[in-house]
């Protein structure tokens, strides 16, 4: 596998379930993944937030080796740590904890490392424009601003990747344009690639790579 690409598979699958009743989500594949923007797309149920969880760490696969920058995930690496610091996550459910403000929130990874590096946040909230909602709660904001919020605790940490499962899912056109783009640009901020499932056909022209997923097989296009 070639080392020069960030993040791949190697006779990598998932099946859910056992027997009869058992789904192949992920067919046995071997492939890499370079840096920069990939898209993900295809039909609900095809497979796209199974390769993106496998690939987050946030799913072990069934066989094979996701293989991160020349070593096999799971013999290599601190998965927790690994998360912590070097993958970011955005959700189309944003998962905002909703005790917490805005700035409680988007600090939560530099808590959990002890970490009081807080000059990265310069470079993050005034781009999102998060700077007069800090002292606000989740409840409070749209969609559009809880998802910005979202982006911000994912770059926080300058993750070296960030992976986003349909993260325009619950907004409307107008705000899908908006948080895909800066989604887009915090990342070229700080040099970490992107991998990003979606439905929304539309924003594929962001992307560097794209991938369909059709019956849990993966099919490069650009």
């Amino acid at each position: 596998m070639d080392k020069e690409y960030l993040i791949g598979l190697k006779e990598c699958g998932k099946t859910f379930g056992s027997g009869t009743a058992s789904v192949e989500a992920l067919k046995k594949t071997t492939m890499t993944f370079a840096k920069g923007y990939n898209f993900i797309y295809g039909k609900s149920g095809s497979g796209k937030s199974t390769l993106l969880n496998v690939l987050a760490s946030l799913e072990k696969p069934t066989t094979g080796e996701v293989i991160y920058k020349g070593h096999s995930l799971y013999d290599y690496y601190d998965i927790p740590s690994l998360r912590r610091n070097e993958f970011g996550f955005v959700f189309q459910s944003y998962n905002l904890i909703e005790d917490f403000n805005v700035w409680d929130n988007i600090i939560l990874p530099l808590r959990f490392e002890g970490s009081k590096d807080y000059e990265v946040l310069d470079k993050i909230i005034q781009p999102l424009g998060l700077e007069d909602k800090l002292k606000r709660y989740p409840k409070t904001l749209s969609g559009g601003e809880q998802q910005r919020v979202a982006i911000a605790r994912a770059l926080v940490a300058k993750p070296k990747i960030v992976f986003a499962d349909e993260p325009t899912g619950n907004l409307d056109a107008k705000n899908s344009e908006t948080v895909i783009r800066l989604l887009i640009d915090m990342c070229k901020e700080f040099g970490a690639s992107l991998f990003v499932v979606t439905h929304d056909m539309e924003l594929l022209r962001y992307a560097d790579y794209i991938y369909n997923i059709v019956d849990g097989n993966i099919h490069q296009e650009r």
